[in-house]
């Protein structure tokens, strides 16, 4: 048998085909210069089969250079076409290079990075094992029943669903627990009132059996005005739905002949406030036979306002249910929030809206008045006020500071109503009708309004006294700028503020300030944000 031919032989008489053994310094300078100088080419082939060389110099990976030679390559491919009569569009041939976005995509095709990237468009974080994908619109994943589809979107012109609503709607479906870590006015009243019409079209409407058993769904809000106002725009919908359903709202401040004539017809949803409901519950006036859905919204205001005892009595109470599912939205998750979710929500899927990067859209002014009530209003009056529309809402601490502005405004163009804590419930709901209807301009209010009133295109937020708590700022602020829109909040500082508050305050406005405005040059530089 023949032996092989030696590699000595085949090199033989060729020295450039040697094998070179280089240094390690060496060899990193000709590696250098090989790349330096290096051209890369790529054969393609059109649809005829014929070959072209397409050549750039230096192509790195940078996006930008990649997109470079996409074009070209599309260039090429279009003019080869044109040539043939096959025109085709050089943005398609581009997108088939670096992929279309998932706006331009049908469900089926989205990829694991499409989602991760419709994900950080709308701020949507998930935990808590498996969750489902969000919404994209309304309609694609047929979740939502027509007639309520033709509501919702025709007749309440709700043509998108907001971050949370996308979130919440896909992940409750298959009765999930689930909590909302999502802002005020991020849309959560709609994220929790449409799965329950969703479950309520599966199921026949009350008679006059089953209206004896309860309702089917309880919501849980902090304050009465809350409360009334879930009833609000829970029968938006009710009221132009075929099917029969009947919402009802107990809150304090109605006796409880008053409350169990309301309930005389049953109800599809009970909103209540959870002291309120503990007495209808001992009182058996409500019963929770039939209970499928208990939704706890503003749930970190309930702890903030000492419910938690009432929240876990209501909890305990409705936990034997065999086909109960818990929802619970929050603005933040302190461990109190957390310690409950724990102990009472099964399996729950944890969505957040936003996050540390996520400002609100409102500006906020700083103004410095050296503890003088009429220096205050006179500014008031005649500078800020008349650049903003109505509806304004003004906090205060005190019922007495409430009445003596009421009093200051009768001498003034503008319209003013007030609410505190020694008006009776009649009176509150008149004072936030007049205001939502544009009969008044002004709401003067103490932190009872604070907390969860959604007033629509509140335009200024002015903080005639600045709160007690840092929290109450917070959400005092948080009535203007909602869903998206812009805002301002006019806060009046004096000599007596309380230092920590301040220093609050000074956090709050550096990171999450639009624009920080000081229209007085006494401003307090420990407040002055560089």
């Amino acid at each position: 048998m023949t032996r092989p031919v030696s590699v000595d032989q085949l090199l033989a008489g060729d020295e450039e085909k040697k094998p070179k053994f280089l240094g390690k310094k060496r060899r990193l300078v000709e590696s250098t210069e090989h790349i330096g100088s290096q051209t890369f080419k790529r054969s393609t082939t059109s649809r005829a089969g014929k070959y072209e060389d397409i050549q750039v110099n230096d192509v790195g990976s940078d996006s930008n250079d990649l997109r470079a030679l996409a074009a070209k390559s599309a260039k090429m491919l279009r003019e080869k076409n044109d040539r043939e009569g096959k025109g085709r569009d050089a943005v398609g041939i581009t997108d088939d290079y670096l992929g279309k976005h998932w706006s331009d995509k049908k469900y089926d095709e989205m990829t694991t990075r499409d989602w991760r990237i419709f994900c950080e468009d709308f701020s949507i974080s998930t935990k808590g094992g498996t969750a489902e994908k969000p919404l994209r619109n309304w309609h694609e994943l047929n979740l939502i029943p027509p007639d309520l589809l033709d509501i919702i979107t025709n007749k309440l012109h709700y043509k998108e669903p907001t971050p949370i609503q996308r979130s919440t709607i896909p992940n409750v479906r298959n009765n999930r627990d689930f909590v909302g870590v999502a802002s005020t006015g991020s849309g959560k009243t709609l994220s929790f009132l449409l799965p329950i019409f969703i479950k309520l079209s599966n199921r026949p409407p009350l008679n006059s059996i089953t209206k004896l058993d309860g309702p089917v769904a309880l919501i849980l809000a902090p304050t009465r005005e809350l409360a009334q106002q879930i009833q609000r725009e829970g029968s938006m919908i009710t009221k132009l739905w075929k099917r029969p359903c009947n919402i009802v709202s107990i809150v304090g401040g109605h006796s409880l002949e008053e409350i169990s004539a309301s309930l005389r017809d049953g109800c599809d949803i009970l909103v209540a406030t959870p002291g309120r409901l503990i007495d209808c519950l001992e009182s058996h006036i409500v019963l929770l036979k039939q209970l499928e859905l208990l939704v706890l919204d503003e749930a970190d205001k309930m702890i903030d306002f000492g419910f938690e005892d009432q929240l876990t009595t209501i909890l305990a109470r409705t936990e034997a249910l065999p086909n109960r599912q818990t929802m619970m939205f929050t603005a933040t998750f302190s461990p109190a929030i957390e310690k409950v979710a724990n102990g009472y929500l099964k399996k729950s899927i944890y969505v957040t809206i936003g996050g540390e990067e996520s400002k609100p859209n409102i500006k906020q002014i700083i103004e410095y008045v050296p503890d003088d009530d009429d220096q205050k209003f006179n500014m008031l009056t005649n500078v800020f006020l008349p650049k903003y529309k109505s509806p304004i809402i003004i906090f205060i601490n005190y019922k007495t500071t409430a009445d003596w502005l009421f009093e200051k405004f009768k001498g003034t163009k503008f319209r003013v109503s007030t609410l505190h804590g020694s008006k009776s419930q009649e009176q509150r709901e008149h004072s936030l009708k007049l205001l939502r209807n544009g009969k008044v301009d002004i709401l003067i209010a103490t932190d009872v309004a604070g907390r969860g009133i959604d007033i629509p295109n509140v335009s200024l937020v002015v903080n005639f006294q600045f709160p007690k708590k840092f929290d109450s700022f917070v959400h005092r602020v948080g009535r203007t700028g909602r869903a998206g829109k812009s805002g301002a909040a006019l806060t009046f500082l004096g000599d007596s503020e309380d230092e920590g508050l301040m220093t609050s305050l000074f956090d709050y406005v550096k990171k999450n300030d639009v624009c920080l405005l000081y229209t007085s040059d006494a401003a307090d530089d420990s407040l002055r944000v560089d």
